[in-house]
């Protein structure tokens, strides 16, 4: 069934039920595989010099502008290059953005445990806007309200404005919204958004990088979000 054009399916859920924010790579899916081999192959078409999968692993999370400059040599920094390599990245993922990328362990029964009790889901990503819609609308087909991704006129995170975006569309006041990610960005974000920012342990950065980034809570496993996020919730907004 195609999905709307917000990227996703399930509009505002039951009244008085909160909402949850979900960051993509790293929290629904692990796309590591796939970005790093796009990135490689970009880079090796220059004849520049590749990344380890845990080197690629430290440096996604900024979007795709900062992935290209940070795997690129310093003496090829310059703005004129970085473009064509990002243009050479962009193609590449584009045509294999779903061979190796596949949703967490306990991710799809997260989110129909949070859909069963009527939470309003979007998606809040770094990853280019296209690209964004593609996987979630592949992976999780009419899941969420709305697919958001970096594009010229949203910045992405550390940046408010897709965070608010988002809790507009799902129509939470931000003490009613939940943020789940695995990043610094994602854990400032919620922050200064008023969302309860909770960190998860399997994605890209570890627990003790996602805490000290600010997280109320850090999950290890996506089915532990269920059972404690009464008890996060601010006192204001049961």
């Amino acid at each position: 069934m195609p999905s709307p054009p917000s990227g996703g399916g399930r509009g505002p859920g039951k009244d008085g039920a909160p909402a949850a924010i979900f960051d993509l790579d790293g929290t629904l899916l692990d796309t590591l595989p796939d970005l790093h081999g796009s990135l490689n192959r970009a880079l090796a078409a220059f004849g520049l010099p590749t990344h380890t999968l845990d080197g690629v692993r430290a440096m996604v999370g900024n979007g795709i502008a900062r992935l290209v400059r940070d795997a690129a040599p310093a003496d090829r920094r310059g703005e004129g290059f970085l473009g064509e390599l990002k243009a050479a990245f962009k193609r590449d993922y584009a045509s294999r953005q779903l061979e190796l990328t596949r949703p967490y362990p306990g991710v799809r029964e997260l989110l129909d445990g949070l859909a069963g009790m009527g939470w309003p889901m979007a998606v809040l990503s770094n990853k280019d806007d296209d690209n964004s819609k593609a996987v979630v609308g592949h992976f999780f087909p009419g899941v969420f309200a709305a697919v958001l991704g970096a594009s010229p006129s949203r910045r992405p995170k550390p940046d408010t404005g897709g965070a608010l975006e988002a809790a507009g569309i799902l129509g939470r006041a931000p003490g009613d919204v939940f943020y789940l990610g695995d990043g610094e960005n994602d854990m400032k974000v919620a922050a200064e958004c008023g969302f309860v920012p909770v960190g998860v342990g399997w994605g890209f950065r570890s627990a003790a990088q996602v805490r000290a980034a600010g997280a109320k809570a850090v999950i290890e496993r996506p089915g532990e979000f269920l059972g404690l996020w009464e008890g996060l919730r601010a006192p204001s907004t049961s």
